[in-house]
């Protein structure tokens, strides 16, 4: 674990370095703010995506997206002008794939029943974005609920497992870009 964490550091302070270091004459200078608050939001970032890695409680994922939000908030209001917004799509898809994690985990600790069509428990929610990442199954038609038979739901083991992949991907693809943008 010490060694992971010593080469998520590592990447960060190369990161910050090709920020500082990375910009020429040439282009405009990023902001001082900016650059803090990115490297904050990128620590945090990168510690959800470790947590998610190696186990993580409820609870925890719970607390590091709020430190996550709060940092990608302070990013979004220091971003520069300089740089491009769409640069925040991937950061901005991690997010909404750790809120819909926490959602199917608030569920699945509070006993409720997975969701399931056309709406129920929020199952309509899924069927946007990341439709395409999920595992649909469908309840047999001997399923103890009537109104559940031969209707899709999301299993919540196999999805919570799914959007944590999707968010850390997406993450990762949002920091490689932005160390991309700004050297």
């Amino acid at each position: 674990m010490r060694r992971m964490w010593r080469q998520v550091l590592g990447l960060l302070v190369m990161g910050c370095l090709s920020i500082c270091v990375g910009c020429s004459e040439k282009k405009p200078s990023v902001p001082e703010i900016f650059k803090t608050q990115l490297m904050k939001f990128l620590e945090e970032g990168a510690k959800i995506n470790a947590m998610s890695g190696q186990g993580v409680s409820y609870g925890e994922l719970r607390d590091q997206l709020a430190s996550v939000k709060a940092a990608y908030d302070l990013v979004k209001i220091t971003w520069p002008p300089t740089l491009p917004k769409d640069m925040t799509a991937d950061f901005d898809r991690a997010i909404r794939a750790w809120d819909l994690t926490l959602h199917l985990w608030k569920l699945k600790i509070g006993e409720k029943d997975e969701p399931t069509e056309p709406d129920i428990n929020g199952f309509a929610k899924h069927q946007g974005e990341f439709k395409n990442e999920l595992i649909f199954r469908t309840h047999d038609y001997s399923y103890v609920v009537d109104s559940y038979r031969g209707k899709q739901y999301l299993p919540f083991d196999d999805n919570i497992s799914a959007l944590l992949t999707v968010a850390g991907m997406s993450f990762n693809d949002g920091r490689s870009k932005i160390f991309a943008g700004l050297q």
